[in-house]
């Protein structure tokens, strides 16, 4: 065929059937025993060559009885007598029919040193495949905007990190972001990924689809006309550059500000198409089909832009310099050479990864090297042998065979003390924090704890219900069972927050450092500091304990909480210096606790409010009204027609409910959440709306849709989707007013 590599023309000359090859194995069982090696599932080996899982199960199987060995450990461990070794390598250039390595895929390195920003990228297959162990998806590995790219995980899961935000593709094809710049924009569009690079605040990813979006504080993404190719991964660069590789092989650019990048100007050593792509803060490299490297950009650091003549397997690029393994197992780098980071040893390696300015490869043996500045490093490279290698911003982990993670280097943050445990070969450094996969698949990070003030979620969540404490977060699964996260940088696991009572609950609310919720039998249990706290013993104290008898719901404050016993009355207890626990008599079906008062909403529809009266904060509207939500210092309201209205603290737009652009037309709601300094409600459409003084200018939150929303104090909002997952934002990026003037919105 026409995309067809020289190597496959000349094997069809050759005549029908396989060329002959004088060794025992072909060098398409080479390749995948050479990937059998450095660990892995056949899933993750396949995502690493570029072909089908199934494909990688048949080598093995083959490979298994040719060889006459019982169990992949066996043939992971034979090697082949040296002659044969000697002929293959004579043999490989002529064996080159399709992608070897992902490049980076084994090994990935890029650098974030001051204001340069490096981005790692790897390949994709053309038409990949189901894996074994996800049946009609695959998620292709990912890059980070600040380290190596991180390998897939049972070609489901990725990540990518960088300064103040970490994101994560999980099995079902879903993203989640985290980190003091996830909260601070909204994030993720919905849909289902495949890639994510994350560069600071913003973020891009390619859908399953092979579509290209992006996200972030900026918003200003301009594709031109929005990217009708398909692409198979991308690249940061400097100035918030993006560059995707089309599955077609070609590169296209854009920037964030008021123009797309001309990729027509590379000269010549841009020659499409490629089959990866790897870039570093001012330059990108390619690997071409046929296997020979191409360098472009818009500057040359010191010869980083001319590869030496060859057959790579796959690059990994640092700050000013980059690595390529030969299809002989021979480590070859240029570029930069300040620090010794380019002169390879000797020998025969099966990955390579290329950090700020230093280098580090496996050997065929598993063992380390590491050449460059290492200043920061050990006396001496670790013994032992390794599965993988990352070498990162003036820090270096490895992947042992036994599955522990050793990391070593600067660690003015923590960044480099690792969990015990046991990890997969996925790792994604940002310059002060580190995150790696377990081998269960849950999401480990450590660091600088700025970087994470909200930490993951173990898994993907769904949920029917969550909350927000001051620092942590807490979710009501769809099971029943409560999950919380996050806050440990701040010492509320010494408030036992992190370890929720078991059992199933039907309600759930949080105030700063601790949580109550309701059991499926109707009592309220409650866990961290909800009441009198003995700071040096760090136990309760008498006098916090929830009432007796059995409710049906349940709202947290300032610092007291009310709950709605199955009678109908309200219950309230805690802090009651303003009022805000004396609820008046009668019978209700909502209630909302505020900073330091509360409102309800009777049988009847009608709301009562008490507590602190400053600036009209319990001065409800009358009418009738379908659900309320009291603030720091204001409430609104739902009314059975599904108006919006708001009362309390007239400052910072608070009470300034949106109109729509259209006249006549009146926005209709389904409930609202109110935070200190904005309020968030969502629309009919499922869409959210917010206001208030430090409401953003973005429009990225009204693409989601969703069920219900709960607010902090400190305008932090989390929502449960209509998918059921559960997305949190801060008060910056929330939509403008007028931004309901799409049809969707009607």
């Amino acid at each position: 065929s026409a995309d067809a590599p020289p190597s496959m023309g000349r094997m069809e000359r050759r005549g029908r059937g396989r060329p002959r090859h004088p060794g025992i194995l072909t060098p398409a069982e080479r390749r995948v025993l050479d990937a059998l090696r450095e660990g892995g599932t056949n899933a993750e080996i396949a995502e690493r060559l570029g072909i089908g899982a199934e494909t990688v199960k048949t080598h093995i199987s083959t490979m298994l009885s040719k060889l006459d060995l019982p169990d992949r450990q066996r043939l992971a461990a034979w090697r082949e007598p040296p002659r044969e070794r000697r002929r293959r390598w004579l043999f490989a250039p002529l064996a080159v029919p399709f992608p070897l390595k992902v490049a980076g895929g084994v090994a990935g390195g890029a650098v974030a040193v001051a204001a340069i920003v490096v981005a790692v990228v790897l390949t994709l297959p053309r038409d990949p495949e189901p894996a074994d162990d996800a049946p009609g998806a695959t998620v292709p590995a990912t890059a980070t905007a600040t380290t190596m790219a991180t390998p897939i995980v049972d070609g489901t899961i990725a990540i990518s990190a960088d300064a103040g935000q970490t994101c994560a593709i999980y099995e079902s094809g879903e993203i989640s972001c985290w980190g003091s710049l996830a909260s601070a924009h909204a994030g993720p569009l919905p849909g289902k990924y495949r890639w994510v690079g994350v560069n600071g605040g913003e973020v891009c990813a390619i859908r399953q689809s092979g579509r290209l979006v992006c996200w972030g504080g900026f918003s200003r993404w301009n594709f031109g006309e929005e990217p009708s190719a398909a692409y198979r991964s991308a690249a940061w660069l400097l100035d918030f550059i993006v560059c995707a590789l089309r599955e077609t092989g070609e590169v296209d650019c854009w920037d964030g500000g008021p123009r797309p990048l001309e990729t027509a100007e590379p000269g010549g050593n841009y020659q499409p198409p490629y089959r990866s792509l790897v870039g570093s803060g001012s330059f990108l490299c390619g690997l071409r089909e046929t296997g020979e490297a191409d360098c472009w950009g818009s500057s040359d650091p010191e010869g980083a832009l001319d590869p030496p003549p060859g057959v790579w397997r796959s690059l990994s690029v640092g700050r000013a310099h980059v690595c390529g393994l030969r299809e002989t197992g021979e480590v070859r780098c240029w570029g930069s050479n300040e620090h010794g980071q380019t002169r390879a040893p000797a020998g025969n390696y099966r990955m390579v990864s290329a950090g700020a300015t230093h280098t580090c490869a496996l050997r065929e043996s598993g063992e380390l090297a590491c050449w460059g500045l290492t200043e920061y490093g050990p006396p001496d490279i670790p013994a032992g042998r390794f599965r993988s290698v990352t070498a990162g911003s003036f820090r270096t982990c490895a992947l042992r065979e036994s599955g522990e993670l050793f990391c070593w280097g600067l660690n003015d943050q923590g960044q480099v003390d690792a969990p015990a445990g046991r990890f997969r070969p996925s790792v994604a450094m940002a310059p002060s924090h580190t995150c790696a996969v377990r081998e269960t698949g849950e999401i480990a990070c450590w660091g600088s704890a700025t970087e994470a003030a909200i930490a993951p979620p173990p898994t993907p969540l769904r949920a029917t219900a969550v909350t927000l404490g001051e620092w942590f977060i807490c979710a009501l699964r769809e099971s029943g069972e409560v999950l919380c996260w996050g806050g440990e940088e701040k010492g509320e696991g010494a408030f036992g927050i992190h370890e929720p009572p078991d059992g199933k609950f039907h309600a759930i609310s949080a105030i700063q450092s601790g949580v109550c919720a309701i059991r499926e039998s109707g009592e309220i249990v409650c866990w961290g500091r909800t009441g009198p706290w003995d700071m040096r013993a760090m136990e309760p104290l008498p006098g916090g304990e929830p009432p007796p008898g059995r409710y049906r719901s349940l709202s947290a404050g300032g610092g007291h909480f009310c709950a709605i016993r199955e009678s109908g009355e309200i219950t309230c207890w805690g802090n009651s210096e303003e009022g805000q626990t004396d609820a008046p008599p009668g019978r209700f079906r909502i209630v909302s606790a505020g900073a330091a008062h509360s409102c309800a909403i009777r049988e009847s529809g009608e709301i009562a409010c008490w507590g602190n009266s400053e600036e009209g904060r319990t001065d409800a509207p009358p009418g009738r009204f379908r659900t309320v939500s009291a603030g720091a210092a204001h409430s609104c309201a739902i009314r059975k027609s599904g108006e919006a209205v708001c009362w309390g603290r007239s400052s910072r737009g608070l009470l300034d409910v949106p109109v729509a652009n259209e006249p006549g037309y009146r926005f209709r709601f389904r409930s609202v959440a109110t935070g200190n300094a904005t309020t968030c409600a969502i629309h009919e459409s499922g869409a959210v709306l917010c206001w208030g003084d430090e409401a953003g200018e973005t429009d990225d939150l009204a693409r989601l849709r969703f069920r219900s929303l709960s607010a902090s104090f400190a305008n932090q909002y989390c929502g449960i989707t209509e998918r059921g997952l559960v997305h949190c934002w801060a008060d910056r990026s929330t939509a403008s007013p007028n931004v309901p003037d799409e049809p969707d919105l009607r």
